[in-house]
């Protein structure tokens, strides 16, 4: 058995050199509720996943108040409806910046009632694409435990950016409005360091290993046939990659830098052999971070247009997911339907700067640090034999849809995807 779980790991380390929360509101590949049948005791379970997205909506508080009802926004606005292109500049002289330059002439001269609040506002809005593949590995010891790893490769891709003037000047024309769009994003590349057109990023996420304990406790009713608690508890390795502070809009790839600690239960109920319903709760605990991040520097400032990047201390709130669901088998027991639906609650981040220089309490004011809400439901149709021989491989199949219904501060992928999993 020793032998066994030494090539278990060593297996599972050689793939993380071959090739969390997951982005967007992807599956987590270690999702209990997209879990296949475990291996029986002594046994390995190889899978594979694959994820795409057909649409990214985002999701937003009416009024900025997390009571008021949930709409949907373009992702590009879930912090605010527009940017304040002239509070960049803020907190510091930025007079011979080229966009500074720009409004003063088109308004005749210094300010000249152009370069304000209101004038100084465009509405981004932008198009997301999200998929994930990962790799998994099982292995069932003695006693209802299983270990077993897993690692996501993600690609993320912003595209279509526009950037729509909302001023109401009305000495600004169609080409002058396109002369500033441009100016500003020569001067958030040149003195910010910051793309604020699309992008497309790729990589691994983070590394995951679980211990599970899981055991099936047969009733002798008439209905209640049997019950099956599920506990479980890991560790994630930061091997994705954080987020980028020099695009608008960044998606880490996991815990953006920081260990996390995933832990839940679940229990599961089947009644006449041909119908489950369960539910189950999965957490995340990430420890605190030290790394450069961009932050808001000035009260005014918008979310997607932060000019300053400087070391930051996150504690990263934690995170809750509860989901419900039920199944059905056919007679056979080969094929099941379950239909689920999933709540996702993200607390309060808070920032400590480390230069002395710049205001925590300001800092802190950023809507991307504030609670996030996310409510999905799901379908997933799974094909497994119905087999006690374990003397051959063991195949499954799966094919699902997830489908995002309201958040809060959230961008939320629609998806579809299949698994495939072998038990040898």
């Amino acid at each position: 058995m020793n032998k066994k779980l030494w090539l278990f790991c060593i297996s599972t380390l050689q793939i993380s050199q071959l090739v969390q929360t997951a982005p967007l509101g992807l599956f987590e590949p270690y999702d209990i509720n997209i879990r296949l049948r475990k291996p029986a005791q002594s046994r390995f379970y190889v899978g594979a996943l694959g994820e795409k997205s057909y649409t990214v909506k985002g999701y937003t508080s009416k009024d900025d108040c997390d009571d008021a009802p949930t709409v949907q926004v373009n992702p590009l606005q879930i912090y605010e409806p527009a940017q304040n292109l002239i509070a960049m500049y803020q907190g510091d002289d930025y007079n011979n910046s080229s966009f500074i330059q720009l409004l003063n002439k088109i308004a005749g001269g210094p300010g000249g009632g152009v370069s304000n609040f209101e004038n100084g506002m465009f509405a981004p809005t932008g198009t997301f694409c999200v998929g994930q593949a990962a790799l998994s590995t099982m292995y069932a010891a003695k006693h209802n435990f299983y270990v077993s790893g897993y690692l996501p490769f993600y690609f993320v891709k912003l595209h279509s950016v526009c950037w729509q003037y909302l001023g109401n000047n009305t000495l600004f024309s169609g080409s002058e409005i396109q002369q500033l769009a441009d100016a500003f994003q020569e001067d958030a590349k040149n003195i910010f360091h910051l793309n604020t057109c699309g992008w497309k990023k790729h990589g691994f996420g983070d590394l995951t290993f679980l211990v599970e304990w899981q055991r099936d406790f047969p009733q002798l009713r008439p209905v209640l046939k049997s019950v099956q608690p599920n506990l479980r508890f890991g560790i994630s390795f930061p091997t994705g990659s954080c987020a980028d502070q020099n695009i608008i809009m960044p998606v880490p790839f996991g815990a953006d830098g920081s260990i996390s600690i995933p832990f839940g239960g679940s229990l599961d109920i089947n009644l006449a052999n041909h119908v489950d319903f369960g539910f189950s709760g999965q957490f995340w605990y990430f420890w605190d971070n030290e790394k450069a991040r961009r932050i808001k520097t000035f009260p005014t400032q918008t979310s997607l247009l932060f000019p300053v990047v400087t070391p930051v201390i996150k504690q990263h709130a934690f995170v809750q997911n509860f989901n419900l669901y039920a199944q059905g088998y056919t007679l056979s027991r080969r094929l099941a339907l379950k239909l689920c639906y999933q709540y996702w609650r993200k607390g309060e981040d808070i920032l400590s700067p480390i230069n002395p220089e710049f205001s925590a309490t300001v800092a802190n004011t950023a809507p991307q640090l504030a609670e996030r809400t996310e409510h999905d439901v799901f379908i997933a149709l799974t094909y497994s034999p119905k087999s006690t021989d374990f003397k051959r491989v063991f195949p499954q199949a799966q094919l699902f849809w997830k489908g995002s219904v309201k958040g809060t501060r959230a961008i939320l992928a629609s998806t579809a995807g299949a698994q495939l999993s072998f038990i040898f």
